[in-house]
This record gives C-alpha cells, sequence and structure tokens, in this order.
C-alpha cells in the first residue's frame, strides 16, 4: 500500500502536552519519511479585548518563536525535513488554515493557560468541530517515545468509517504495528433482537473485511465486534488490547448514527490516554476507503 502521508503540520504553544504532541509528529513523519510544519500562533484569541490585544499579541509572539525553535532542536536529531512558521492571528483560525495544507494535523490535547497564552484545549476542540483533515489529538499522558504496536479502530460502514480504515492501515503499515478493529452496535437503538442480530452480522462482515484489506498491506488484524454503548466500550477496548493510538470516524451509517459517532469521537478524544486520530467527512475524497466485498454487498 502506498503510504498517504506526505506532509504533516504540527501546531504548538511550547507547553509540556504540544511537547508531547512534538514527540508524535515527528515519530509519524519519520515512519512516513514524511516532511513536518510547524506552525504556532502570535495573535490574541478571538474575543480578546481591544485595549489589551496588543500586548498579548507582543507576548504571544515572543512565545510561538520559542516553540517553533524547540521543535526544531528535536528536528535535528532525526531526518525529518522541517520547516516553521509563526503567523499572526487568533490560533484557532491559523490552526485551521495551517491545517487545510496537511495529511494530518497534530495537537495537543491541552496548553498554555493565562492572559496571553492561548489553551490548545480550547483551540483543539475548536478544530475538531469542523476538521480541516485528519488529526491526531495527543494528551498529556501520551508516551514521550513513541511506538505504535497496536491500533485501535472504531469501524463503521459509511464513507468516512471507511476512509478511517484505510488511515489506520496506512499507519499501522508504516510504523510496524497490529491492527485492532473493533465494530460496535450500540444497544440503545437495537433494542428489537432481529434488528441486533443483523447490525451483528454487518459488523462481522465489516471486520473481515478490514482484515482482508489489512492483510494486502502485510498488517496483522484483529477483528472484534462488540454490544454496548460507543464510547464507553472503545475506551475498554483501547485498555484491554494496550492499544498505543486509537482511529475513529466522524461520521457513520446505521451501526452508529452521524450524531453519536461525532459524539463518540469527542468522548474518546477528551478520555484516552494515547493519542486519538480523528477522521472527518471531508477527507473521504482525499484518502478513499476500504471497500465492502462483493458478497456482502
Amino acid at each position: 500500500m502506498t503510504p498517504t502521508v506526505e506532509r504533516l503540520v504540527l501546531a504548538t504553544d511550547g507547553s509540556d502536552n504540544a511537547v508531547r504532541a512534538a514527540d508524535h509528529a515527528l515519530y509519524l513523519a519519520d515512519a512516513f519519511d514524511a516532511g513536518l510544519h510547524v506552525v504556532s500562533a502570535a495573535g490574541a484569541p478571538d474575543g480578546t479585548l481591544s485595549r489589551v490585544a496588543d500586548s498579548v499579541r507582543a507576548r504571544t509572539a515572543v512565545e510561538a518563536e520559542e516553540a517553533v525553535a524547540a521543535v526544531t532542536r528535536k528536528a535535528l536529531v532525526t531526518d525529518v525535513p522541517t520547516t516553521t512558521a509563526v503567523v499572526d492571528g487568533s490560533p484557532a483560525r491559523v490552526v485551521v488554515e495551517a491545517g487545510r495544507d496537511a495529511d494530518v494535523l497534530v495537537v495537543g490535547r491541552h496548553g498554555r493557560t493565562g492572559l496571553g497564552r492561548f489553551l490548545v484545549g480550547s483551540v483543539t476542540e475548536r478544530v475538531l468541530d469542523d476538521p480541516p483533515t485528519v488529526t491526531l489529538v495527543v494528551p498529556a499522558e501520551a508516551d514521550a517515545t513513541p511506538s505504535y504496536e497496536t491500533i485501535a479502530l472504531l469501524v463503521d460502514d459509511s464513507p468516512v468509517g471507511r476512509a478511517a480504515a484505510t488511515r489506520a492501515i496506512d499507519v499501522a503499515s508504516a510504523t510496524g504495528a497490529k491492527l485492532d478493529p473493533l465494530a460496535i452496535v450500540d444497544n440503545r437503538f437495537s433494542d428489537a433482537p432481529g434488528l441486533r442480530r443483523a447490525l451483528e452480522d454487518e459488523a462481522r462482515g465489516l471486520v473481515k473485511d478490514i482484515a482482508v484489506e489489512a492483510a494486502r498491506a502485510a498488517v496483522e488484524s484483529a477483528a472484534t465486534v462488540r454490544t454496548g454503548v460507543p464510547a464507553a466500550e472503545l475506551l475498554d477496548f483501547v485498555d484491554e488490547v494496550g492499544a498505543d493510538l486509537v482511529v475513529v470516524p466522524t461520521d457513520a451509517s446505521r451501526s452508529l448514527d452521524r450524531h453519536t459517532a461525532t459524539s463518540v469521537a469527542r468522548r474518546v478524544v477528551r478520555r484516552a490516554p494515547v493519542p486519538v486520530l480523528v477522521v472527518p467527512k471531508g477527507s473521504v475524497t482525499r484518502h478513499p476507503g476500504v471497500e465492502r466485498t462483493k458478497s456482502d454487498e
């Protein structure tokens, strides 16, 4: 399988969590032999009072320069080609705009706080409202020396779900990880026994298709189907299999309705102890997904 990651963008504010995000951005860039662009915002957040905006901008400009310089120093001990930019503007807008040109946008789950220091956590929430591309959200407790050995994937038969499967296989292939797909039948919306059995049969077909596609990429893959509350089941699964990365779509078909899929992604991003790769609806045209086998159509 040809890797689909050629350019990563890392948003940083120099916080401890952003430093951890940089570790994972460099790890993935190295795995894919991709370039890394590091961006930091030198501007006041939206809503900042005009009388303090100039002082905030001056302070954040210094912090932004320090933040990108710190990542550049990290990159020197790798073979990852790295570019940097300090951009004047509100943090959320800067991050979203930079992410439009990326195959993967990397952000920390939390960041700096205090006047003149934007909170990456709040920026991340705004980015995830409408992600410009596939987005890796890295928590503060993520491994400082990343090595992805097991990747958990939330499975769904929507175009976004299939794109997420393709991206998960890509990452597993590049990093040498095992892929652990999990299909969940939401028991809150499938009380009728006949409907539940049909959804479970469909789920088994989905994980089978992913296993076949993974095998083509020489990726080891398991297959699990469960019934329950999606976010809780996925987080439990991540813990059980010792996943180093979770891949989730933000859209869904019948097994997870669209509102549920977005809610699951947000809950997993907030609570997972490992990085979460969020695959949005807009990524489908850029990263076509795993197709169903004819026997299952």
